[in-house]
């Protein structure tokens, strides 16, 4: 099977300002990674060897070559892993589908492939597109997700245990699912034993301060293969070592420092914060409806696609059919090329690392003392943010009482790192109509598009009013596209952003869907271009918009951006924040 070179995943996984008067001048400096030069390739050691110094991991690989044994070629997940009975039958009716292990075996010779299945768990609404979940709407269905080693995809089945039956099956090319806590273990366990870490630990019983980071480190099987990476990182005063682990050959691949900057002491953190069952119950487990200004809508918060909203009308009529956040890409050190591709979503059973902070709030958005329209918008945070390596996004759609609105969104800092670029993939399906058109402004007129294709924002050939594309239906209404220039008041730096027209496919995103694309991709291979490769017709479509802004953070003290901190205020600590917003606005054509 031909992998696409161009597409790597490196996955998962924040920051906030004030002014004043008598605030200090400072001089911005350029930029410095002290630790450029620290990324190192971990010596290669037999697994053999490995896994006499590693107890779970000879396990664990005795546990894949029987599964390459077995029929189908699949590792299950035991019953301590997964001790529900139910979710053990879900598992057992999935691995039985012939659809759901049709990529088991190589087509040709018929040998047996890597796959595992990671997680199973309670399907949520936001599995569905705008909640309209089938069959599952009258059962409690679940939620199976495989990882295919060697296509380096994940395999998705939704199964009715009372019925004993698969509803569906669903496969995500360039795709790997959140990692179970087995294995998020072991990676700590191959990382901790790893010589290159312990010299610098000099402590083998020290724990990862964060284990759950999926990540690539460029020149590594990691980026090359798309291996199944997790980085442990070990926290220290200024600065963060990762350690990133192969979990596909079961060995530590490399480590990189990383400059965290200075920061307050870390916050405890209970398992209780972290699952906040009165934000699952109230907006993960059902389908809220929002009414105002004319403007109706349903939302509701995804496994791991943030906040998601459907079925959005203005004056009885049709605007948009989805509209979400699929991922945070997140990149440091641009020389090496490493970083974390991080999901938002629900604080319990979802794939999500930053989780939903309380539920949306509805705000009143005011222009000149008059109020003018109103924000939608969803807080998402890693406890114990701001402290280093927690993050912290919100996801922000105002609608005006004129009809324009705006899917907006701002990373508030701190990260792993004084040198990273935020990337979040975003996805915007228009409705005016199956059939539309997709026009582009040249600097003069407008250009129809008949292919599915990309562009790079280009602030020089933008309309008088900024705008860059135009999206309408066959009666000629619809809407302009104007991205960010710094325009909207919110602090942006303007959004430099990549956008994608791709004709609109159910399985192309629509529902929750996990980690696409690489994390540490300069170019525009940021995962929405699977869906235009190779470019299809366009005309007359039902297109859907991809918009992949890209901010580059800031630590330097009176320049800060996408940058939080905590700094001491009237003798405690006081939570600072530098967000960068970046979306675009839509306008109505009259």
């Amino acid at each position: 099977m031909k992998i696409h070179s161009g597409i790597v995943l490196c996955l998962f996984s924040l920051w906030l300002g004030g002014c004043g008067e008598d605030k200090p001048q400072s001089v911005t400096l350029p930029t410095v990674d002290k630790f450029t030069d620290t990324s190192q390739l971990a010596a290669q050691v037999p697994r053999e060897q490995l896994q006499a110094q590693i107890p779970e991991l000879a396990v664990y690989f005795q546990r894949v070559q029987a599964a390459l044994q077995a029929d189908p070629p699949i590792l299950q997940l035991d019953t301590t892993q997964l001790p529900d009975a139910k979710a053990q039958t879900a598992q057992k009716l999935a691995v039985a589908n012939p659809e759901f292990r049709k990529f088991t075996r190589d087509e040709k010779s018929g040998a047996a492939l890597r796959n595992e299945i990671m997680n199973v768990r309670k399907a949520l609404p936001g599995d569905f597109n705008g909640g309209n979940a089938g069959p599952c709407a009258q059962a409690e269905c679940w939620r199976v997700e495989m990882y295919s080693h060697f296509h380096n995809a994940s395999t998705i089945a939704f199964v009715d245990v009372s019925k004993q039956q698969v509803l569906g099956v669903s496969r995500q090319n360039f795709a790997q699912p959140d990692l179970p806590q087995h294995l998020v273990d072991l990676a700590a366990k191959i990382a901790g034993a790893a010589p290159e870490i312990q010299a610098i630990l000099q402590d083998r019983k020290r724990e990862p301060d964060k284990k759950e980071f999926k990540t690539a480190l460029q020149n590594s099987m990691c980026e090359r293969s798309h291996h199944l990476c997790v980085a442990p990182t070990y926290v220290f005063e200024n600065d963060a070592l990762w350690a990133i682990v192969d979990l596909t050959e079961g060995k530590l691949v490399g480590s990189r420092w990383t400059d965290l900057g200075s920061s307050g002491p870390k916050t405890v953190v209970t398992e209780r914060r972290l699952e906040n069952e009165t934000t699952f119950r109230n907006f993960c487990e059902k389908v809220n409806s929002l009414a105002q200004d004319g403007w109706n809508m349903d939302y509701v918060i995804t496994g791991s696609d943030g906040l998601q909203l459907t079925n959005v009308k203005f004056n009885d009529k049709p605007v948009l059919k989805n509209a979400k956040l699929l991922d945070w890409h997140v990149s440091y050190s641009t020389r090496e090329g490493f970083g974390y591709s991080d999901a938002i979503g629900c604080p319990l059973f979802s794939a999500a690392v930053v989780i939903a902070y309380d539920g949306p709030k509805v705000e009143p958005i005011v222009k000149d003392g008059q109020e003018v329209g109103f924000a939608v918008v969803q807080d998402f945070r890693q406890p114990p943010w701001p402290t280093p390596c927690n993050y912290r996004y919100v996801q922000r759609f105002e609608f005006y009482k004129d009809g324009r609105f705006r899917v907006a969104q701002a990373d508030f800092g701190r990260g792993c790192g004084t040198d990273g670029m935020y990337r979040p993939v975003v996805r915007i399906d228009l409705e005016t109509g199956a059939e539309q058109t997709v026009a582009e402004w040249d600097g003069s007129d407008w250009q129809t598009w008949d292919k599915e294709q990309w562009r790079l924002q280009d602030d020089d050939k933008l309309t008088p009013e900024g705008y860059q594309y135009k999206v309408t239906g066959k009666d000629g209404t619809g809407f302009f596209v104007e991205p960010g220039r710094g325009q909207f008041g919110d602090g942006g730096r303007g959004d430099k952003a990549f956008t994608y027209f791709s004709a609109y496919k159910p399985e192309e995103g629509e529902q929750d869907t996990v980690t696409i694309g690489s994390c540490c991709n300069s170019d525009y291979r940021q995962g929405p271009e699977q869906f235009i490769e190779p470019a299809e017709p366009l005309q007359d479509k039902d297109v859907v918009l991809w918009y992949v802004p890209q901010m580059k953070n800031d630590g330097n003290p009176g320049n800060e951006y996408c940058w939080a901190d905590t700094r001491v205020k009237d003798g405690v600590a006081n939570i600072e924040v530098w967000p960068c917003w970046s979306g675009p606005m839509f306008t109505p054509v009259k």
